[in-house]
Protein backbone atom coordinates (compact mmCIF):
# COMPACT_ATOMS: atom_id res chain seq x y z
CA UNK A 1 0.00 0.00 0.00
CA UNK A 2 1.50 3.32 -1.05
CA UNK A 3 1.71 6.35 1.20
CA UNK A 4 -1.54 8.35 1.26
CA UNK A 5 -1.57 11.52 -0.84
CA UNK A 6 -3.14 14.65 0.63
CA UNK A 7 -5.53 16.44 -1.77
CA UNK A 8 -3.89 19.41 -3.47
CA UNK A 9 -0.36 18.53 -2.41
CA UNK A 10 2.28 18.42 -5.14
CA UNK A 11 4.58 15.44 -5.66
CA UNK A 12 6.61 14.56 -2.58
CA UNK A 13 10.30 15.41 -2.67
CA UNK A 14 11.70 11.97 -1.88
CA UNK A 15 15.28 13.21 -2.07
CA UNK A 16 14.78 14.13 1.60
CA UNK A 17 13.77 11.90 4.55
CA UNK A 18 10.03 11.55 5.07
CA UNK A 19 9.20 13.56 8.17
CA UNK A 20 5.44 14.11 8.05
CA UNK A 21 2.35 12.55 6.46
CA UNK A 22 -1.01 14.32 6.12
CA UNK A 23 -4.28 12.41 5.74
CA UNK A 24 -7.69 13.81 4.76
CA UNK A 25 -10.62 11.88 6.23
CA UNK A 26 -13.22 10.78 3.68
CA UNK A 27 -16.50 8.89 3.94
CA UNK A 28 -14.66 5.57 4.17
CA UNK A 29 -13.21 6.31 7.61
CA UNK A 30 -15.55 9.04 8.88
CA UNK A 31 -17.14 8.32 12.26
CA UNK A 32 -14.36 5.96 13.36
CA UNK A 33 -12.02 6.39 16.31
CA UNK A 34 -8.81 8.20 15.43
CA UNK A 35 -6.65 5.10 15.96
CA UNK A 36 -8.93 2.90 13.83
CA UNK A 37 -9.11 5.51 11.06
CA UNK A 38 -5.31 5.72 10.94
CA UNK A 39 -4.98 1.92 10.97
CA UNK A 40 -7.18 1.81 7.85
CA UNK A 41 -4.86 4.25 6.07
CA UNK A 42 -1.41 3.36 7.43
CA UNK A 43 -1.95 -0.34 6.76
CA UNK A 44 1.69 -1.29 7.36
CA UNK A 45 1.50 -0.14 11.01
CA UNK A 46 -0.13 -2.12 13.79
CA UNK A 47 -2.89 -0.51 15.83
CA UNK A 48 -0.63 -0.70 18.90
CA UNK A 49 2.10 1.29 17.14
CA UNK A 50 -0.45 3.89 16.04
CA UNK A 51 -1.68 4.24 19.63
CA UNK A 52 1.97 4.79 20.69
CA UNK A 53 2.36 7.53 18.08
CA UNK A 54 -0.75 9.25 19.46
CA UNK A 55 0.47 8.86 23.05
CA UNK A 56 3.85 10.32 22.05
CA UNK A 57 2.03 13.42 20.69
CA UNK A 58 3.15 12.66 17.12
CA UNK A 59 -0.41 12.73 15.75
CA UNK A 60 -2.59 15.83 15.49
CA UNK A 61 -6.24 16.05 14.50
CA UNK A 62 -7.05 19.48 13.05
CA UNK A 63 -3.84 20.77 14.62
CA UNK A 64 -4.57 19.43 18.12
CA UNK A 65 -3.30 16.43 20.06
CA UNK A 66 -6.34 14.30 20.96
CA UNK A 67 -6.88 10.85 22.48
CA UNK A 68 -7.09 7.75 20.23
CA UNK A 69 -10.80 7.41 21.03
CA UNK A 70 -11.69 10.76 19.40
CA UNK A 71 -14.11 10.29 16.47
CA UNK A 72 -13.12 11.74 13.11
CA UNK A 73 -15.39 13.30 10.52
CA UNK A 74 -15.31 13.95 6.78
CA UNK A 75 -12.84 16.70 5.90
CA UNK A 76 -10.72 16.38 9.05
CA UNK A 77 -6.97 16.62 8.54
CA UNK A 78 -4.65 14.32 10.46
CA UNK A 79 -0.91 15.07 10.62
CA UNK A 80 1.51 12.29 11.58
CA UNK A 81 5.15 12.94 12.44
CA UNK A 82 7.19 10.02 11.08
CA UNK A 83 9.61 8.67 13.70
CA UNK A 84 13.22 8.94 12.51
CA UNK A 85 15.47 5.98 13.25
CA UNK A 86 19.09 7.14 13.36
CA UNK A 87 20.38 3.55 13.49
CA UNK A 88 18.45 1.76 10.76
CA UNK A 89 19.93 2.13 7.27
CA UNK A 90 18.17 1.54 3.95
CA UNK A 91 19.03 -1.72 2.21
CA UNK A 92 20.84 0.18 -0.56
CA UNK A 93 23.25 3.03 0.15
CA UNK A 94 22.12 6.57 -0.69
CA UNK A 95 25.08 6.86 -3.09
CA UNK A 96 24.08 3.74 -5.01
CA UNK A 97 24.59 4.32 -8.74
CA UNK A 98 21.60 3.05 -10.68
CA UNK A 99 22.48 1.04 -13.80
CA UNK A 100 20.99 3.27 -16.53
CA UNK A 101 19.66 1.39 -19.55
CA UNK A 102 18.17 4.38 -21.38
CA UNK A 103 17.86 8.10 -20.66
CA UNK A 104 16.64 11.17 -22.51
CA UNK A 105 14.84 14.39 -21.60
CA UNK A 106 11.52 12.58 -21.23
CA UNK A 107 12.31 9.33 -19.43
CA UNK A 108 14.88 7.09 -17.81
CA UNK A 109 14.98 3.30 -17.63
CA UNK A 110 17.13 1.56 -15.03
CA UNK A 111 18.09 -1.99 -14.14
CA UNK A 112 16.60 -2.34 -10.66
CA UNK A 113 18.44 -4.74 -8.38
CA UNK A 114 16.54 -7.43 -6.52
CA UNK A 115 15.76 -6.36 -2.95
CA UNK A 116 15.04 -2.72 -3.79
CA UNK A 117 11.41 -1.55 -3.60
CA UNK A 118 10.34 0.70 -6.48
CA UNK A 119 8.41 3.16 -4.30
CA UNK A 120 7.77 3.81 -0.59
CA UNK A 121 5.14 1.57 0.95
CA UNK A 122 4.68 -0.71 3.92
CA UNK A 123 7.96 -1.18 5.74
CA UNK A 124 9.98 0.30 2.87
CA UNK A 125 9.84 4.05 3.44
CA UNK A 126 13.45 4.80 2.46
CA UNK A 127 16.08 3.50 0.08
CA UNK A 128 13.62 2.83 -2.75
CA UNK A 129 14.18 3.27 -6.48
CA UNK A 130 12.05 6.40 -6.62
CA UNK A 131 14.07 7.87 -3.72
CA UNK A 132 17.24 7.35 -5.75
CA UNK A 133 15.69 9.03 -8.77
CA UNK A 134 14.44 11.98 -6.72
CA UNK A 135 17.99 12.53 -5.50
CA UNK A 136 19.10 12.57 -9.12
CA UNK A 137 16.45 14.89 -10.56
CA UNK A 138 14.60 16.92 -7.92
CA UNK A 139 15.54 20.61 -7.51
CA UNK A 140 12.61 22.06 -5.47
CA UNK A 141 14.56 25.27 -4.80
CA UNK A 142 15.14 25.77 -8.53
CA UNK A 143 11.71 25.35 -10.17
CA UNK A 144 13.09 25.82 -13.70
CA UNK A 145 15.23 22.71 -13.28
CA UNK A 146 13.04 20.68 -10.91
CA UNK A 147 12.09 17.34 -12.48
CA UNK A 148 9.60 14.97 -10.82
CA UNK A 149 10.26 11.32 -11.74
CA UNK A 150 7.02 9.33 -12.16
CA UNK A 151 6.91 5.53 -12.36
CA UNK A 152 5.43 4.17 -15.58
CA UNK A 153 4.99 0.68 -14.09
CA UNK A 154 6.11 -1.39 -11.12
CA UNK A 155 7.81 -4.68 -10.39
CA UNK A 156 8.04 -6.62 -7.12
CA UNK A 157 10.80 -5.94 -4.62
CA UNK A 158 12.39 -9.37 -5.30
CA UNK A 159 12.15 -8.98 -9.09
CA UNK A 160 15.14 -7.42 -10.83
CA UNK A 161 15.36 -5.69 -14.19
CA UNK A 162 13.90 -2.96 -16.36
CA UNK A 163 11.87 -0.20 -14.71
CA UNK A 164 10.84 2.79 -16.84
CA UNK A 165 10.20 6.20 -15.31
CA UNK A 166 8.79 9.36 -16.90
CA UNK A 167 10.60 12.68 -16.48
CA UNK A 168 7.97 14.73 -18.30
CA UNK A 169 4.34 14.89 -17.18
CA UNK A 170 2.81 14.75 -20.65
CA UNK A 171 5.11 11.92 -21.73
CA UNK A 172 4.23 10.02 -18.56
CA UNK A 173 0.51 10.31 -19.26
CA UNK A 174 0.87 9.18 -22.89
CA UNK A 175 2.99 6.11 -22.07
CA UNK A 176 0.94 5.18 -19.01
CA UNK A 177 -2.06 4.89 -21.34
CA UNK A 178 -0.08 2.42 -23.43
CA UNK A 179 0.43 0.30 -20.32
CA UNK A 180 -3.25 0.53 -19.42
CA UNK A 181 -4.30 -0.38 -22.97
CA UNK A 182 -1.89 -3.37 -23.00
CA UNK A 183 0.10 -1.93 -25.89
CA UNK A 184 3.44 -2.32 -24.10
CA UNK A 185 5.26 -5.59 -24.74
CA UNK A 186 6.89 -7.03 -21.62
CA UNK A 187 9.42 -9.84 -21.54
CA UNK A 188 10.66 -11.59 -18.41
CA UNK A 189 13.26 -14.25 -17.75
CA UNK A 190 12.68 -16.79 -14.98
CA UNK A 191 14.59 -19.75 -13.61
CA UNK A 192 12.18 -22.49 -12.57
CA UNK A 193 12.39 -25.87 -10.90
CA UNK A 194 12.21 -28.72 -13.40
CA UNK A 195 11.14 -28.00 -16.96
CA UNK A 196 7.70 -27.33 -18.47
CA UNK A 197 6.24 -30.36 -20.32
CA UNK A 198 6.26 -28.46 -23.64
CA UNK A 199 9.18 -26.30 -24.76
CA UNK A 200 6.78 -23.44 -25.45
CA UNK A 201 3.14 -22.72 -24.89
CA UNK A 202 0.37 -20.40 -23.82
CA UNK A 203 -1.10 -20.46 -20.31
CA UNK A 204 -4.64 -19.12 -20.23
CA UNK A 205 -5.96 -19.67 -16.73
CA UNK A 206 -7.84 -17.24 -14.52
CA UNK A 207 -6.48 -16.16 -11.14
CA UNK A 208 -8.41 -16.16 -7.86
CA UNK A 209 -7.55 -15.96 -4.14
CA UNK A 210 -6.28 -19.27 -2.77
CA UNK A 211 -8.82 -19.95 -0.03
CA UNK A 212 -6.98 -23.07 1.06
CA UNK A 213 -3.88 -21.07 1.98
CA UNK A 214 -2.96 -19.66 5.37
CA UNK A 215 -1.49 -16.65 3.53
CA UNK A 216 -4.19 -14.10 2.66
CA UNK A 217 -2.40 -12.62 -0.32
CA UNK A 218 -1.73 -15.96 -2.01
CA UNK A 219 -3.44 -16.58 -5.35
CA UNK A 220 -4.11 -19.64 -7.46
CA UNK A 221 -5.42 -20.54 -10.90
CA UNK A 222 -8.94 -21.40 -11.99
CA UNK A 223 -10.58 -22.39 -15.24
CA UNK A 224 -10.91 -19.82 -18.06
CA UNK A 225 -14.06 -17.74 -17.71
CA UNK A 226 -13.84 -17.43 -13.94
CA UNK A 227 -11.68 -15.24 -11.72
CA UNK A 228 -9.45 -12.58 -13.28
CA UNK A 229 -8.48 -13.52 -16.82
CA UNK A 230 -4.73 -14.04 -17.19
CA UNK A 231 -2.60 -15.07 -20.18
CA UNK A 232 1.11 -15.88 -20.23
CA UNK A 233 3.18 -17.09 -23.18
CA UNK A 234 6.34 -19.01 -22.35
CA UNK A 235 9.37 -20.49 -24.12
CA UNK A 236 12.12 -22.63 -22.62
CA UNK A 237 15.50 -21.17 -23.57
CA UNK A 238 17.71 -23.82 -21.97
CA UNK A 239 17.55 -26.37 -19.16
CA UNK A 240 19.57 -28.84 -17.13
CA UNK A 241 18.82 -31.65 -14.68
CA UNK A 242 17.46 -29.26 -12.02
CA UNK A 243 16.33 -25.99 -13.58
CA UNK A 244 15.11 -24.31 -16.74
CA UNK A 245 15.56 -20.76 -17.99
CA UNK A 246 12.20 -19.65 -19.36
CA UNK A 247 11.19 -16.56 -21.31
CA UNK A 248 7.77 -15.27 -20.19
CA UNK A 249 5.62 -12.84 -22.20
CA UNK A 250 2.48 -11.82 -20.30
CA UNK A 251 -0.53 -10.52 -22.23
CA UNK A 252 -2.19 -9.43 -18.98
CA UNK A 253 -0.73 -7.91 -15.83
CA UNK A 254 -2.38 -9.65 -12.89
CA UNK A 255 -0.84 -9.67 -9.43
CA UNK A 256 1.73 -12.51 -9.13
CA UNK A 257 0.60 -13.75 -12.57
CA UNK A 258 3.91 -15.20 -13.76
CA UNK A 259 4.66 -16.89 -10.45
CA UNK A 260 1.16 -18.36 -10.20
CA UNK A 261 1.14 -19.61 -13.80
CA UNK A 262 4.55 -21.28 -13.58
CA UNK A 263 3.60 -22.93 -10.28
CA UNK A 264 0.42 -24.20 -11.99
CA UNK A 265 2.66 -25.92 -14.58
CA UNK A 266 4.48 -27.67 -11.75
CA UNK A 267 7.55 -25.49 -12.28
CA UNK A 268 7.62 -22.85 -9.52
CA UNK A 269 10.25 -20.13 -9.65
CA UNK A 270 13.48 -20.88 -7.85
CA UNK A 271 13.53 -18.98 -4.56
CA UNK A 272 9.77 -18.38 -4.52
CA UNK A 273 8.77 -18.65 -0.87
CA UNK A 274 5.04 -18.25 -1.50
CA UNK A 275 4.43 -20.33 -4.63
CA UNK A 276 7.18 -22.88 -4.12
CA UNK A 277 6.81 -26.31 -2.59
CA UNK A 278 6.02 -25.11 0.93
CA UNK A 279 4.29 -21.79 1.70
CA UNK A 280 5.60 -22.07 5.27
CA UNK A 281 8.82 -20.71 3.79
CA UNK A 282 6.99 -17.44 3.19
CA UNK A 283 5.65 -17.26 6.74
CA UNK A 284 9.05 -18.13 8.20
CA UNK A 285 10.68 -15.55 5.96
CA UNK A 286 8.30 -12.82 7.16
CA UNK A 287 9.13 -13.78 10.74
CA UNK A 288 12.87 -13.77 10.03
CA UNK A 289 13.13 -17.47 10.86
CA UNK A 290 14.73 -18.93 7.75
CA UNK A 291 17.70 -21.04 8.83
CA UNK A 292 20.62 -22.27 6.69
CA UNK A 293 18.78 -25.45 5.68
CA UNK A 294 15.73 -23.49 4.50
CA UNK A 295 17.88 -21.05 2.55
CA UNK A 296 19.71 -23.92 0.91
CA UNK A 297 16.39 -25.47 -0.10
CA UNK A 298 15.27 -22.16 -1.61
CA UNK A 299 18.58 -21.93 -3.55
CA UNK A 300 18.20 -18.12 -3.83
CA UNK A 301 17.20 -15.47 -1.29
CA UNK A 302 14.88 -13.94 -3.92
CA UNK A 303 12.51 -15.38 -6.47
CA UNK A 304 14.27 -15.92 -9.79
CA UNK A 305 12.31 -13.44 -11.92
CA UNK A 306 13.92 -10.73 -14.06
CA UNK A 307 12.23 -7.97 -16.05
CA UNK A 308 14.29 -8.44 -19.22
CA UNK A 309 12.65 -6.43 -21.99
CA UNK A 310 10.21 -3.55 -22.43
CA UNK A 311 8.97 -2.35 -25.85
CA UNK A 312 6.69 0.68 -26.31
CA UNK A 313 6.10 3.65 -28.61
CA UNK A 314 8.07 6.75 -27.60
CA UNK A 315 5.64 9.61 -28.37
CA UNK A 316 8.32 12.32 -28.39
CA UNK A 317 10.82 10.41 -30.51
CA UNK A 318 8.04 9.09 -32.77
CA UNK A 319 9.48 5.60 -32.81
CA UNK A 320 9.31 2.26 -31.03
CA UNK A 321 11.82 1.79 -28.23
CA UNK A 322 13.04 -1.52 -26.82
CA UNK A 323 14.94 -1.53 -23.53
CA UNK A 324 16.71 -4.64 -22.24
CA UNK A 325 18.41 -5.56 -18.97
CA UNK A 326 20.92 -8.45 -18.99
CA UNK A 327 20.22 -11.58 -16.98
CA UNK A 328 21.85 -11.24 -13.53
CA UNK A 329 24.82 -13.52 -12.87
CA UNK A 330 23.11 -15.21 -9.92
CA UNK A 331 20.36 -16.45 -12.26
CA UNK A 332 22.63 -17.24 -15.21
CA UNK A 333 24.80 -19.46 -13.01
CA UNK A 334 21.82 -21.74 -12.29
CA UNK A 335 21.35 -22.56 -15.99
CA UNK A 336 24.67 -21.90 -17.73
CA UNK A 337 24.67 -21.52 -21.50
Amino acid sequence: MALPKYPGEGPRDLSKPLERVRVKIDARTAGQRLDLALAAVLTWRSRASIVRLIADRMVRLEGRVVPPSRRVKVGDTIEIDVPQDPVAQPKHDANFELPILYEDAFMIAVDKPAGMAVHPSGRHLAGTLIHQLHRRYRRPDDPAHDVVPRLLHRIDIETSGVVAVGLDERFHGDVRRQFEDRLVQKGYLAVVHGCPPAREGRIERGIVPDKSSAVRLKLTTCEPGSGQSAITNYRVLRSNARFALVELRPETGRTHQLRVHMAALGCPLVGDKLYGRDEQMFLRGIAGQLDAAARAELVLDRHALHSHRLTFFHPRRDREVTIEAPLPDELARLVPA
